[in-house]
């Protein structure tokens, strides 16, 4: 009896560490269960160097050689720029080598250029092809048709200016002569006009380029009193050129 409870009692102290193991191992997670590796549904992002990302933030662009303005300079003097394409037309500005000027169109042979005059920006004139470096998208300027010439200028004068005589000299003759000046080859028509309401002489030049030519009168001086004698220019455009005279008689 006694020799059975202690055959018992040492299988029960073999067998109890053995239960208990897997009580002992379940509380513990499995290593396999935590780990520093990303899970497989996670992809490490791509570095992107900053040049690429600049690239692809920036419009595609393409250079080109060819100016965005077309430009004029001399090639190895100065050169006049005309008010039309034409040595008939007048100097209106200059360019000296080293300068530049825009150019904004063309003559239909584009023999002259078109620009904003470098003397006074505010108004345009003509350039000699012949005499300039151009360079610029030339192909697309327009061609500008040549301006009108015009009368830029009149001078009027008497001889004598003034005259003093005897009342009884009555009537006296005086000279009257106008310059009338063009920029240009032009057609002008004129009349004389007076301070007695007079219209003398109504007549037309021609111009084969810029340049003056007179025009002379002689006016019949009736009475002692002030007078004012004009050109009056029709065309090609309206304008005046003035002067006076005084007359003055003693009894």
């Amino acid at each position: 009896m006694n020799h059975r409870f202690w055959i018992v009692l040492l299988l029960c102290v073999i067998v109890t560490p053995a239960c208990n193991l897997p009580s002992q191992t379940t509380s513990t997670p499995p290593p396999s269960s935590v780990t520093d590796t990303p899970s497989s549904t996670f992809s490490t992002p791509t570095l992107i160097p900053i040049e690429t990302l600049l690239a692809r933030a920036t419009s595609t662009f393409v250079p080109t050689s060819t100016p965005r303005l077309s430009i004029a300079s001399p090639i190895n003097q100065p050169v006049n720029c005309r008010y039309g394409p034409s040595t008939a037309y007048s100097v209106v500005g200059g360019l000296e080598v080293g300068g530049q000027a825009e150019i904004i169109g063309k003559n239909i042979d584009v023999t002259w250029w078109y620009v904003k005059n470098p003397s006074d920006p505010s108004t345009t004139c003509w350039f000699a092809a012949s005499l300039i470096d151009a360079v610029g998208n030339l192909d697309a300027l327009p061609v500008v048709e040549a301006p009108p010439a015009l009368v830029t200028n009149i001078q009027v004068r008497i001889e004598p200016p003034s005259i003093y005589v005897a009342c009884s000299s009555f009537p006296q003759y005086v000279t009257v002569t106008a310059e009338i000046t063009t920029n240009g080859p032009a057609t002008v028509a004129w009349r004389w006009e007076t301070s007695e309401g007079e219209v003398i002489d109504k007549d037309s030049l021609l111009y084969l380029e810029n340049s003056s030519l007179p025009v002379l009168m002689s006016y019949k001086i009736n009475a002692a009193k002030d007078y004012w004698i004009q050109v009056h220019i029709l065309s090609p455009n309206d304008t005046t050129g003035r002067t006076v005279f005084k007359a003055t008689c003693v009894p």
